[in-house]
């Protein structure tokens, strides 16, 4: 009985000891899971991304073309998630850059080959991923990357012009240009061309800095718009000269964030068009995906002379 307070005490005493021990455990355990997490997405970036700088005052964004689907990853099957991969685009975005690099430019470029099902990155952080915040940092460097490069346009260029390029399920097989308007702003905007203001763009800086004053109506349905040069070439587009507004029962897509955030309507300095690529003609097989990445390359150096001539470099 005398030695019982005794035992209880030293009892006490390695409990406690024991305690402190599986907390340091635990912290250590915890530090090193978040520290594995950040290595993973510190050492394989160059896995999930590609960026370079250019030598043009234009930037390639390709966001749902990837295939990488790392495990460590939630998959986005929360409601309203769109999972499919638009096939072949971040393919289409590599020809593309190689088609200019044969003509002696090197546009800026921000490609993802993660797989949409496990982030989609032309959406807001918030809606970007389904409760998976392990995806937060690789977000941020992707979005931090388009703002960096577009920041050095600006600084180098003072202007310039951003293309996010997807793919589309609809059934008209045509291109479709996303500038903000929907189709039925196309639509009132092509009956009347004062109908709707060029503020309401993601081509506002174009329309106020362009150096032959061509207005909204000239640069969507002109003889020289993106579109009207695509149907030209073999690519039907809408909107353009030929296509210049899809019907109301049509689906269409306008823009989404990247186009939003990264374009000029609600800042000033770099443009933004959502290229929406139909699948026969373009994406279906490798020769068409091969031709329309030659053809698309030359279209958008004549279409950077033509409507950024005051700060496009010229070789």
């Amino acid at each position: 009985k005398k030695n019982k307070p005794k035992i209880l005490l030293k009892t006490f005493k390695i409990l406690q000891k024991l305690y402190h021990y599986i907390f340091i455990v635990a912290v250590l355990t915890i530090s090193l899971n978040c520290k594995n997490n950040k290595d993973k997405i510190n050492s394989q970036w160059d896995d999930f991304f590609e960026f370079r700088k250019g030598n043009i005052p234009l930037i390639i964004v390709a966001t749902h073309g990837g295939d990488l689907k790392p495990n460590w990853m939630e998959n986005r099957f929360c409601e309203g998630s769109v999972i499919t991969k638009d096939l072949y685009t971040l393919d289409i975005a590599f020809q593309i850059e190689n088609e200019l690099n044969k003509m002696g430019y090197q546009p800026y470029v921000v490609y993802a080959k993660i797989h949409r099902v496990k982030l989609d990155l032309n959406r807001s952080l918030q809606t970007s991923h389904c409760e998976d915040d392990t995806s937060n940092e690789l977000w941020q460097l992707f979005h931090d990357q388009i703002l960096s490069f577009r920041q050095e346009i600006i600084n180098n260029y003072n202007r310039g012009l951003l293309i996010d390029i997807h793919g589309h399920g609809h059934p008209i097989q045509r291109i479709e240009l996303g500038y903000l308007l929907n189709s039925q702003k196309l639509r009132e905007l092509s009956s009347d061309e004062s109908s709707i203001q060029h503020g309401e763009t993601s081509i506002n800086s174009l329309i106020e800095n362009h150096p032959e004053n061509k207005k909204l109506g000239d640069l969507i349905f002109g003889d020289n718009a993106l579109g009207s040069l695509l149907s030209k070439n073999g690519f039907p587009t809408v909107p353009s000269f030929i296509d210049r507004a899809p019907k109301s029962y049509e689906p269409f897509f306008s823009g989404g964030t990247n186009t939003k955030n990264y374009g000029s309507k609600n800042q000033n300095g770099v443009d933004a068009i959502q290229l929406e690529l139909n699948r026969n003609g373009i994406r279906q097989n490798s020769e068409d995906r091969e031709r329309f990445s030659k053809i698309f390359a030359k279209i958008s150096i004549e279409y950077m002379k033509s409507n950024y001539s005051d700060v496009f470099p010229f070789n």
